[in-house]
């Protein structure tokens, strides 16, 4: 039984964010935990012996929704929306194993779910026991020193509505109202953005005014994985970034290419990149998962279509993908590259399957060397800038790249991820040298490669997780346009982007759902 009440206690007074478990006030004693036992003890006895499992299950119920919300947090900056969000499992899964190794992995599943069942087991166990002694009937004893103890922690928690300077007494019984609530607000707001997606008058816009500015060009949309504003301005990272900024900038100069730079606030953070993509190819503001799947039900005309309307073959670079893409049911690329396709014959990076020089080069080989075609439009998702963010390739001799299997000397290079995470600094320091390298590595294949007609529009596609920016930061990423045309370029300037590679405070600032509507209405004709 003491076991039982410590359980209930700890799960109850348990914060569901990681920041307050700092504090050291957060064992309050919680509201719930006394009236529960005195709902219990109250009870007649047929009911007590189904009522004492029911507590048992919606205590776990709620230690799992804080532990969630903990991890949701902490990557994604909001709540855990439990109607949704549980597809997120397979990408979570995904990621671990291909960091720790899918061994340790299944241990780690094994353990918790373990841990899960022994304490459901005590819960269900312990609070039987409590019902039974502390229920007219049980032991006198018993009766007295549990009903004491129930009344004097209500008293307590009650304690906290008078004084202002102590925790709420029911902050359990609030999260899960707040979770209540967030889902009613997610679906007044699903119908709002349906009402809103039919009111869209580039649908119809006619193939030959679609696009016009940029006709013969090859353009290429880059979501470089967990580029964030933060990279280019907190200051543990902003110096290394500034500079390579500004080599880039140089390296673009001397090969006949400009840039201009703004900042997009991203519909994600920390993960689901997704989303991202799906904004800026919906041009609706996509950021939560239940948005996403009915997205891919509906008929809004992706970026895909639109540049494909208009003359263009169009395409999706993907190498995280390692099966079919279902969602290109939707967006409707003529052709995708996956880690299935692509060539790749190197060992992966961890959970990376291949590092951004290598899907660079096969694009360039199997599509962009061919002179005697039409214009690409493709979309690219970069990888090595993905966590665990080790290890991190050199950029080398792009005649080098061939099969991949050149990278292999790198693959394991280094401490292995559950090294390197156990020191914070470390994970910092990696996610610096993956995001360089990332930039470092478009630059070279835009100047490398890149001829008179190719327009590259490279952004993140959200920031990283809080480990990485600290608490606070904005959901904003750079964007960045590289072209040799000089009317392109002076769009965007007129736009309000920043001439080079590096956004300031007063460049263009967008959602990353106004893209494509921007492109369309700038370029195309009157």
């Amino acid at each position: 039984m003491v076991i039982t009440l410590l359980l209930g206690y700890f799960v109850l007074a348990l914060p569901h964010q990681t920041s307050a478990l700092n504090q050291s006030d957060w064992w309050f004693p919680p509201l719930e935990l006394p009236l529960m036992l005195l709902a219990l003890w109250c009870a007649p006895r047929r009911i007590r012996h189904f009522l004492a499992p029911l507590l048992a299950v919606v205590l776990l119920l709620v230690v799992l929704i804080k532990l969630a919300d903990m991890v949701a947090l902490q990557a994604y900056w909001r709540i855990f929306d439990p109607i949704s969000d549980w597809r997120l499992l397979g990408p979570g899964w995904n990621v671990l194993s291909g960091t720790i190794g899918a061994d340790k992995a299944w241990l780690l599943a094994a353990a918790v779910s373990a841990a899960l069942l022994l304490v459901l087991a005590l819960m269900i166990t312990g609070l039987l026991l409590l019902a039974r002694h502390g229920a007219s009937g049980g032991p006198k004893r018993s009766r007295v020193v549990l009903w004491t103890m129930a009344t004097g922690l209500l008293l307590v928690s009650l304690s906290g509505l008078v004084w202002h300077d102590t925790p709420r007494p029911a902050e359990s019984s609030r999260l899960v109202v707040e979770h209540v609530a967030q889902s009613r607000q997610n679906l007044q707001d699903l119908a709002a953005l349906k009402e809103h997606a039919e009111q869209d008058p580039i649908a119809g816009m006619p193939a030959g005014k679609l696009l016009s500015g940029l006709k013969g060009h090859d353009v290429l949309f880059v979501f470089i994985e967990s580029y964030g504003r933060t990279a280019l301005e907190d200051e543990r990272y902003a110096g290394v970034m500034r500079s390579r900024m500004a080599a880039i900038d140089d390296e673009l100069g001397q090969a006949g290419f400009g840039a201009r730079s703004a900042w997009l606030a991203s519909p994600t953070v920390g993960g689901q990149s997704w989303l991202a993509h799906a904004t800026l190819q919906s041009g609706l503001w996509i950021n939560s998962q239940r948005r996403y799947n009915w997205l891919l039900g509906t008929e809004r005309v992706s970026l895909a279509r639109l540049f494909n309307r208009a003359g263009w073959r169009t395409m999706a670079v993907e190498p995280a993908l390692t099966r079919e893409w279902l969602a290109n049911r939707y967006y409707r690329f003529d052709q995708v590259y996956d880690a299935r396709n692509l060539g790749y014959k190197g060992e992966p990076f961890n959970w990376v399957t291949m590092p951004d020089q290598y899907t660079y080069a096969t694009l360039q080989r199997l599509e962009l060397a061919d002179t005697e075609r039409a214009p690409v439009m493709a979309e690219i998702a970069t990888l090595s800038s993905h966590a665990p963010w080790t290890p991190i390739p050199p950029l080398i001799d792009w005649a080098q790249v061939g099969d991949g299997r050149i990278f292999n000397q790198w693959a394991s290079a280094g401490d292995p991820p559950d090294v390197v995470w156990q020191d914070s600094e470390r994970v910092r320091s990696q996610y610096l040298k993956s995001v360089d390298y990332a930039l470092e590595t478009l630059a070279s294949f835009v100047t490398h490669y890149g001829d008179d007609n190719l327009v590259v529009i490279a952004m993140g596609d959200h920031q990283p997780a809080t480990l990485i920016t600290g608490e606070g930061a904005s959901l904003d990423v750079p964007v960045h346009v590289m072209s040799r045309d000089a009317s392109v370029l002076d769009q965007f300037e007129e736009w309000g982007w920043h001439a080079g590679m590096l956004p300031d405070q007063d460049s263009a600032h967008w959602g990353m759902d106004a893209l494509r509507q921007r492109l369309i209405e700038g370029f195309g004709a009157p």
